[in-house]
């Protein structure tokens, strides 16, 4: 048989789709031409400029965060509720924040990412025009929700500043880098505020990425300032509708995912960070249930402590198993679409990626399945590989990183940032965000 030349082929693989059938075929290839998946399957006609051997490798789809932020601190003042960690580190930190502490923060977290597996993240954070630059650099796909905060003043963007990045960035590198806007919570951000951010939002086509009813204080607060949930409040508001993706959504009632529903929000939810915080367990099974949009994101390093979606998954199931007392609920399959093709859906990008299926963008990670803690893997009819990527696997066993059919890690040596050079722009950098937010006059001030 004649083979035509592709740009990349990875063969011999473990193959797990994660399309509607959830395929897993075995000594699999993938070809690649350009950013797309040309085909899958074995005895291809193909024949790769660039050969990758998957030979003891699951192929994978890349995974994809549906909420996370690019901070810089981790490991710093743990063990407090939200609200108080908030006041206490969060705030007082993003006051203190400056651009040169964003650019060393998301050096670290798409390093982080890459060798995570994790192809596509949206994030909510401070200093877009400093982060973006590193995903051009670093080659994810990447959604940059800058964080508005009105009150307190001066710890997150503001309407002008996110318009500013949007209309900066928007076209810059279409398919890969997107832009949206990011009003951080109801109790942080004023009724006229999300009008004007649902209006703008509206004028420009892109997203808007929000908080929503993460802790039983958000939704009391709410209630009695305005006689309504956060989740109600927002639909009065006329802020809701499909390009909404809300974070968390930890204590709704009934009548909030009705809302939910009717208007085709889509919500991220984060169980390692819900349950580090006791901010509680997200009734995503019965959001799910009504037909709504449900990816899996991580969150912060400040609150998960990790970018490992392999972590999120297992704990998105466990959780679930517990939370309804039956051992069944959210079994390891749906966890591991929850981390691919159903964040992508949260995102609007299930078309492009998600799954590995021809014609859609060649975002794909392999993942070592030889080490030990992932024996014995069995194939077949009663095969047990997807339990094993979801209970067993961590982020240390990805090797390589695909995005857009460029490869960003190969063999764990990542290709498109300096790593050593990076750890020591972070190291400074966190010593003097630190200093700045908890030491200095300035940190005193505002409410150490």
């Amino acid at each position: 048989m004649s083979t035509q030349p592709v740009d990349l082929v990875v063969k011999n693989g473990l193959v797990v789709m994660v399309d509607a059938q959830d395929t897993v075929l075995e000594r699999a290839n993938v070809a690649v031409q350009g950013n797309r998946i040309l085909a899958i399957g074995s005895d291809l006609p193909y024949e790769g400029r660039v050969v990758i051997d998957a030979r003891g490798k699951a192929v994978l789809p890349g995974f994809v965060d549906a909420h996370m932020h690019e901070t810089l601190l981790r490991g710093f003042c743990e063990d407090l509720p939200l609200m108080e960690w908030l006041e206490k580190i969060c705030f007082p930190k993003d006051r203190a924040e400056r651009p040169e502490h964003v650019h060393a923060a998301a050096l670290m977290n798409q390093l982080e990412m890459i060798r995570a597996g994790i192809t596509t993240f949206i994030d909510i954070f401070r200093y877009p025009m400093e982060a973006a630059p590193i995903a051009e650099q670093s080659g994810l796909r990447a959604i940059f929700s800058p964080q508005i905060i009105e009150s307190p003043e001066g710890a997150g963007e503001t309407l002008d500043s996110s318009t500013r990045f949007i209309e900066a960035w928007q076209n810059r590198m279409p398919g890969r880098i997107y832009t949206w806007y990011g009003p951080h919570a109801p109790y942080s951000v004023s009724a006229d505020l999300y009008r004007e951010i649902r209006a703008r939002a509206t004028h420009y086509g892109v997203g808007i990425h929000t908080h929503l009813a993460e802790t039983r204080s958000e939704v009391e607060q709410c209630q009695a300032r305005y006689g309504v949930t956060p989740v109600r409040w927002l639909a009065d508001l006329g802020v809701l509708g499909p390009d909404v993706l809300a974070a968390h959504c930890v204590h709704l009632s009934d009548d909030d995912i009705h809302i939910l529903k009717e208007h085709d929000v889509a919500v991220a939810h984060n169980p390692v960070s819900n349950a580090k915080l006791a901010s509680g367990t997200a009734p995503i099974l019965k959001l799910m249930a009504a037909g709504i949009r449900v990816g899996l994101g991580t969150d912060s390093n400040l609150s998960n402590n990790r970018l490992d979606m392999f972590a999120d998954m297992k704990a998105a199931a466990v959780l679930q198993k517990l939370a309804q007392g039956d051992a069944s609920a959210l079994p390891a399959t749906l966890a591991l679409r929850l981390a691919t093709i159903e964040s992508a859906r949260c995102l609007g990008l299930a078309d492009e990626i998600g799954s590995l299926e021809v014609g859609k963008k060649a975002d794909l990670i392999l993942v070592d399945l030889e080490p030990p803690h992932l024996w014995p893997l069995l194939t077949g009819a009663e095969g047990n590989v997807v339990a094993q990527l979801v209970y067993a696997a961590n982020a240390a066993d990805v090797v390589t990183t695909i995005v857009d059919g460029r490869i960003l890690m190969l063999d764990r040596q990542v290709r498109t940032l300096d790593e050593h050079a990076a750890r020591d722009v972070v190291a400074a950098a966190a010593r003097d965000l630190v200093e700045r937010a908890f030491h200095s006059h300035a940190g005193a001030a505002h409410g150490r």
